[in-house]
């Protein structure tokens, strides 16, 4: 363990008039950029010590999680914190003023049969220390001046999910109004970025001015300029939060490496072989990699499957695992969607996509005339080309954590390419990561995590054989 001054905050935003309005509060920021393509920029609090990492993660909880995760592992920051505008669910609440929230609801979250929905939320607490800089801030006048009328600062819950609410008479409405009625306000990114701040243990605060009251008068609002003096407001109370909390910081411990984040709810992988008609009579043994996810983030409407095969085939053929001209099988099912590639004497490959938000995709091993072979370093590039591809899925909703998983199948025949130690006797090979990950993370670091799943299967096999 080393002791080193955390002087980094994280800002996020989803609109860019919410990340003009941070950014106008900033010295000197300068873009950095992510590996993956992530464009940040890092500037300084005026007249304050630390810097500020800014990002506009775009409108949901799927991508502002996604962005959370990459920002927190790229920056180690001190805190996250997200700003922006949000519609009012309280009518004491004025056009202008800021909810700083003390609990954000994930809303989305329930059951529903012939009786009804029944609501099974997710919450996540304000942190502690964010939420009492904020409280103590909206007492003192020092960081007042940066606007040109005073808002009203409010603490209350707030509720995340994925729909503009424009009534206070529709079944959502309702909804909230039954379930979430201290709710004062309603978002679409709070959720995804706590639960990235969880995982990876950051202290997280929620910051959202109000821009309209969620009443059917939304376009009125907006036509009137609300939207940008509620990010404004917003802003303006957030990196007042962010300036105190860099300034009173104490040095922490911050452990060398990373330590593996573990999981402690199941792990149900769906493996390629319960699949409906991803077998055929010509089998070689195929190498299957799967990304799980470990929330409800990545998870996909039964009725929208229907789509899901054409994309599969396109990002198949963009990806190299498909060529361009062959003829693509494919199906839907009650709970996923797949593309293959016709059989054939080399084996075949596929994609599948599961309503649970799996990603999975098989292809062939190399083989000779007398079956299919393992060579441990193809293995791991043929493992590692398959986690890049299932990764770049963006069209997708991502979840904001995943376990890897692969397989050999069927493996009964399959030898070294040596064929020294002899074939294996088993139906399946089938491993598991022990550390569960981003899908940024899984793009970032596709070797290391290649490596590792090569690893585990050529030690499975071995004492298989």
């Amino acid at each position: 363990m080393t002791t080193e001054a955390t002087d980094t905050v994280v800002v996020l935003t989803a609109l860019e008039s919410e990340y003009a309005a941070v950014r106008d509060l900033l010295e000197d920021p300068a873009v950095h950029r992510h590996a993956a393509g992530t464009r940040f920029e890092v500037g300084r609090v005026r007249a304050g010590t630390g810097r500020v990492v800014l990002a506009v993660v775009g409108a949901g909880n799927g991508s502002a999680a996604v962005l959370a995760e990459r920002a927190i592992t790229e920056f180690r920051p001190r805190a996250v914190l997200f700003t922006g505008i949000a519609g009012a669910l309280h009518d004491d609440l004025e056009l202008g003023s800021v909810v700083v929230a003390t609990k954000v609801y994930g809303y989305h979250g329930g059951f529903e049969d012939r009786e009804g929905f029944r609501s099974r939320p997710q919450a996540w607490e304000a942190d502690h220390e964010l939420e009492q800089i904020a409280r103590h801030l909206s007492r003192e006048k020092a960081w007042r001046p940066r606007l040109s009328a005073i808002p009203a600062i409010h603490f209350r819950p707030i509720a995340a999910g994925e729909v503009v609410l424009n009534s206070r008479d529709t079944p959502l409405a309702r909804q909230l109004r039954r379930n979430y009625d201290d709710a004062a306000a309603i978002e679409q990114e709070s959720a995804g970025t706590a639960r990235a701040a969880q995982l990876n243990r950051a202290p997280f605060l929620a910051v959202r001015g109000i821009s309209d009251k969620a009443d059917g008068n939304k376009y009125e609002t907006d036509g009137d300029g609300w939207q940008p003096i509620a990010a404004r407001n917003a802003a303006a109370v957030t990196i007042a939060v962010a300036a105190e909390l860099l300034a009173t910081a104490p040095p922490r411990l911050i452990p060398q490496a990373r330590s593996p984040r573990r999981w402690t709810r199941p792990v149900d992988v769906q493996w390629r072989a319960g699949l409906t008609d991803t077998r055929s009579a010509v089998e070689r043994c195929a190498v299957e990699v799967h990304l799980v996810p470990l929330d409800d983030f990545g998870k996909l409407e039964a009725h929208k499957l229907s789509r899901v095969p054409a994309l599969l085939a396109d990002h198949g053929r963009e990806h190299g695992l498909f060529t361009g001209t062959e003829r693509l099988p494919g199906g839907v099912t009650s709970d996923a969607a797949w593309v293959r590639s016709a059989p054939s004497p080399d084996g075949h490959s596929g994609l599948a996509v599961y309503t649970t938000g799996q990603r999975t995709m098989w292809s062939p091993l190399p083989h000779d005339a007398r079956g299919s072979l393992l060579d441990r370093d193809a293995l791991s590039e043929q493992i590692e080309r398959s986690l890049r591809g299932l990764a770049a899925l963006g069209s997708l909703p991502p979840p904001a954590a995943i376990v890897l998983a692969a397989g050999l199948e069927p493996a009964a025949g399959l030898a070294e390419s040596s064929r020294a130690n002899g074939y294996c006797t088993a139906p399946h090979i089938r491993v598991r990561s022990e550390e569960a990950m981003s899908i940024p993370s899984v793009l970032d670091q596709a070797r290391a995590a290649a490596n590792e799943l090569s690893a585990r299967l050529h030690l499975a096999f071995r004492q298989a054989c």
